[in-house]
């Protein structure tokens, strides 16, 4: 089947169109993410990211809905009170700013979406709205920094995550300055442009070192990518897998690092990274993290005798993060 974004936009508007047959309790629904690009597919494959707006408590929060086997429906379900704010929404980095990106409304009550989203968006850029869209990420990543001082000599996959999520929410304090935060299978392939929209490209080949050794490596994909598919199918024998790495996820990213990995070898590693992270954090409470991962850490020069030097070199990069930020501060008068 020929995946196109006209497919996507229809199957996203039959799926609402089912729903409000037997619910009546939706006031809006909307399509964000990688379906407002006009190349929504990554590798072959996406996610249909859709925000369903109840007038009472949707019984769930999150749903991941498999259509086919290159692209699934991701449905976030908020009762309508989180939008009565505008004031507090403007300073979402997150419901905010993807209803403030050019979503696309699927279904609405009465002239709901059009309030609401001209009513965020009124005072969205205001320098003081910014930034306090951006000091959050920019406070949690030195604060995951500083955790990490205590755990600098007792590399795993845990420790290794965290140290990931202060890339993440510094990555992101930068990116809010200018547009909305980064997702997790585009974060290497967006996070360029939005330092340059700064002037600051530097700041995305910063973060590239933190995750890469300083000499080229020969990344031995097929290796690498067979035991993480391991692992990933030992996941679903778990009890309570977490949403982003269901079943049906798996061809998600892995199309994805495929698709990447002779075009953008970092924004490749990026996705094996930080998803074999996770599942190995899960994998491994109570034991030992596999011998295949702690080896593809060693390559990376992320494990063991070398983690303390790169949460050395991660606070040097977080002061350059907090010296963009206190620049444009300065500048916008924020």
């Amino acid at each position: 089947m020929r995946i196109t974004r006209d497919l996507l936009l229809s199957t996203a508007k039959d799926t609402v169109r089912r729903y409000t047959f037997g619910a009546h309790d939706l006031v809006c629904a909307y399509v964000t993410g990688s379906l407002i690009l006009e190349d929504p597919l990554l590798g072959g494959t996406t996610d249909i990211d859709l925000v369903y707006v109840h007038a009472i408590e949707a019984p769930i929060k999150r749903e991941i809905i498999p259509v086919a086997e290159d692209f699934h429906l991701d449905i976030a379900h908020l009762h309508e009170s989180i939008f009565s704010q505008h004031r507090e929404l403007r300073t979402n980095p997150w419901i905010g700013s993807f209803l403030c990106h050019y979503p696309i409304p699927l279904f609405v009550s009465g002239h709901w979406f059009e309030y609401t989203q001209a009513g965020v968006f009124a005072q969205f850029y205001q320098p003081s709205n910014i930034i306090q869209r951006v000091n959050p990420f920019a406070e949690n990543a030195r604060s995951g920094w500083m955790a990490l001082q205590t755990t600098e000599d007792q590399f795993n996959s845990s420790t290794l995550s965290s140290y990931l999520n202060v890339l993440r929410n510094a990555a992101n304090s930068i990116s809010c300055l200018t547009s909305v935060p980064l997702t997790n299978r585009r974060f290497l392939i967006d996070f360029p442009s939005r330092s340059e929209d700064l002037k600051m490209p530097g700041l995305a080949g910063g973060l590239v070192d933190l995750i890469v050794p300083e000499e080229p490596i020969e990344p031995d994909w097929d290796v690498w990518l067979a035991d993480w598919r391991t692992d990933f199918k030992i996941l679903q024998n778990r009890k309570n897998v977490p949403l982003r790495f269901i079943n049906g996820r798996m061809a998600y990213y892995e199309k994805a690092i495929q698709g990447l990995k002779d075009t953008n070898q970092e924004a490749a590693l990026w996705i094996l990274l930080w998803t074999w992270t996770d599942i190995t954090a899960i994998l491994s409470e109570g034991r030992e993290d596999s011998l295949p991962f702690r080896d593809f850490c060693q390559v990376l020069m992320l494990g063991e005798g070398h983690f303390a030097d790169r949460i050395s070199a991660l606070d040097a990069y977080l002061d350059k993060v907090e010296d963009t930020i206190a620049r444009w501060r300065d500048l916008n008068g924020a």
